[in-house]
């Protein structure tokens, strides 16, 4: 059940990343000679883990180490931490094209040329990429006669993005923002 929320949520991405390591690690191409315990334990690799691997400069694995540490992973190589980055990569990268698919398709079947969408979610607040990620994949889909902005809606639930994007609605249009019509996506 929730297939396609299980494959983009903030609640279970931290858990994705941390099976495909697991099996990355049982097919011995990462952590050799490490004690890889605390990492098979499920719900041990929240989401916001995935959040501050990312957060590391190109090149960069300071984060990278410091959440491995706290997993009892210590010594990891360099080639350890590029993959562990390159995982957490493919997966909030997917999440955030999957989420991106979903708001092209609501955004073209109601036919809105010029719009706002309210987003609500950890991810889009606290991911380092996840926003832009999103934003450019919407772009690609709904193509040139479409435009459209993000903003986060801060209370956490869905109704408030909607409440924001109606507020938007009457403020914005007056400061020059011409949207025509608004969203809610939580």
């Amino acid at each position: 059940k929730q297939t396609f929320e299980k494959m983009i949520s903030g609640m279970y991405m931290g858990e994705l990343v941390r099976l495909v390591v697991e099996d990355v690690v049982d097919e011995g191409l990462i952590f050799f000679n490490q004690n890889t315990n605390k990492l098979r334990i499920p719900g041990n690799f929240p989401t916001k883990y995935l959040s501050e691997i990312e957060a590391d400069g190109v090149g960069e694995y300071d984060r990278c180490r410091n959440v491995l540490l706290k997993l009892g992973i210590d010594g990891a190589s360099e080639a350890d931490l590029s993959a562990i980055r390159y995982i957490c990569e493919c997966v909030s990268r997917r999440a955030g094209f999957m989420c991106a698919a979903g708001i092209a398709a609501l955004l073209k079947k109601m036919d809105y040329k010029d719009v706002v969408v309210a987003v609500d979610g950890s991810l889009f607040r606290h991911h380092p990429h996840f926003h832009n990620v999103m934003k450019s994949r919407v772009a690609q889909l709904m193509g040139i006669d479409y435009k459209f902005d993000m903003i986060m809606s801060e209370d956490g639930s869905g109704r408030g993005a909607a409440l924001v994007a109606a507020v938007l609605k009457n403020t914005k249009i007056e400061e020059t923002w011409k949207f025509s019509d608004y969203c809610s996506i939580m």
